[in-house]
């Protein structure tokens, strides 16, 4: 699944208040709430922090992607924030994490979720799109550089 098809500029934060793994999730389910697809901001963040036990999502290149199932949300749901000085997420390659893409998917939703985190891990890779993000100033570049990148021949 695109991240395009689940994110709105409504949905992106560029620059965080938090310096913690908590405090990120937290402004992250934030935006959903304020985008009225999630009720229960605290089942939420408490079932994301969960998952983040078990294994921290702080992958390589600057990326972290907290997710997590739960009954919170009624369908797959996605936030992003962006962070020009990084976060120590526990990244698997040691470095600060600055783009933070979030997904929550009601439990026995597995298709979408595992489509969309496939489709996180591929964007990923490329440098230079990472960069871009990195760099966005408003939510509607960040957004544009995603829909760009999903729709740009492989």
């Amino acid at each position: 699944m695109k991240l395009s098809q689940l994110l709105t500029p409504e949905l992106i934060k560029i620059g965080v208040q938090s310096s913690d793994k908590e405090g990120i999730v937290e402004e992250l389910v934030n935006l959903l709430v304020k985008a009225g697809t999630v009720t229960d901001a605290a089942a939420l963040v408490e079932a994301t922090m969960e998952r983040e036990s078990k294994g921290s999502t702080g992958l390589e290149r600057g990326v972290a992607v907290p997710h997590c199932k739960t009954a919170a949300v009624k369908q797959l749901t996605c936030s992003m924030a962006i962070s020009r000085e990084g976060i120590d997420f526990n990244a698997i390659d040691g470095a600060p994490s600055h783009i933070f893409l979030f997904l929550a998917a009601p439990p026995g939703m597995s298709g979408p979720h595992v489509k969309a985190l496939a489709n996180i891990a591929k964007l990923s890779r490329s440098e230079e799109f990472l960069r871009k993000l990195r760099e966005a100033a408003t939510p509607e570049e960040a957004f544009s550089i995603i829909t760009h990148e999903e729709t740009r021949p492989d």
